[in-house]
């Protein structure tokens, strides 16, 4: 069964992945986690505080430092990583 949990919380940092060119690692202070309805929920035990979530670039655009983001994420053997084409809805960054 896929994993999928709704996360949220502010970036503390961003930069570049090092391995994979279209995406960056962000740090956040994460806020909540929250279940996706029929999906197993690998990441809502994730203590809230320091959190590294894999993102696809152009979904995060200009944000920065202080910004609120908000995705649907998995677990991944390399760590937690937001949808890389999220319906409308299911992805937010605000200043």
């Amino acid at each position: 069964m896929e994993n999928l949990t709704v996360i949220a919380g502010r970036i503390v940092t961003r930069q570049r992945h090092p391995k994979l060119d279209d995406y960056d690692i962000v740090t956040l202070s994460l806020e909540r986690a929250e279940a996706v309805p029929g999906k197993a929920d690998l990441l809502g035990s994730q203590p809230l505080g320091a959190m590294q979530v894999t993102v696809r670039r152009a979904l995060l655009g200009n944000a920065g430092t202080g910004a609120l983001l908000r995705c649907r994420a998995k677990r991944t053997p390399d760590g937690a990583m937001c949808e890389p084409h999220p319906d409308p809805g299911d992805f937010e960054v605000a200043q």
